[in-house]
């Protein structure tokens, strides 16, 4: 009686096997330093500037869009899924928005900063929120405390930080 070799038995299985872990080690370039990692060897805020932080959770369920970020209407940057960035700023008032194909009530918020003070925009994707035929990518900005900013930030990835 001949014993088959598990390795063998199912070789098919075995190659699909292989070229998926193969595929998932090639799919993505996405920087893996972590934003807490990162800050350490952040810039100290520019004397008299302010500094504001935008991120966004990874969910991939809600929208994967990257969508444009302004800054009193000047498109300052992209909001990366699962990113932080920052942006130095002068002292002063300034009207936070992004890109939204959807509607929302308040969709931006408005900070008045002075030299040396931080703020912290997240931005928020409710397209689960559509209850239309078709899904569209509907984002707000939300102010967050420090705190919590520095709790929901921690672990997202760096996609750096852009000065004036």
């Amino acid at each position: 009686m001949r014993t088959a070799n598990p390795r063998s038995r199912h070789p098919a299985i075995a190659l699909a096997l292989g070229a998926s872990l193969l595929l998932a080690g090639c799919a993505g370039t996405v920087p893996s330093a972590s934003f807490s990692r990162v800050a350490e060897s952040t810039a100290a805020i520019p004397a008299g500037e302010a500094r504001i932080y935008f991120y966004r959770d990874y969910e991939p369920y809600e929208s994967l869009a990257r969508p444009a970020l302004y800054l009193n209407g000047e498109m300052v940057g992209k909001s990366e899924p699962g990113g932080v960035s920052y942006r130095d700023v002068a002292p002063g008032a300034y009207r936070i928005k992004v890109a939204s194909q959807g509607l929302y009530w308040h969709p931006t918020k408005t900070v008045t900063l002075a030299a040396g003070e931080v703020a912290y925009a997240k931005v928020e994707s409710l397209a689960s929120a559509d209850s239309g035929e078709f899904t569209r990518d509907t984002f707000v900005v939300v102010l967050t405390a420090k705190p919590e900013a520095a709790r929901q930030i921690a672990e997202l990835r760096d996609v750096g930080g852009e000065s004036r």
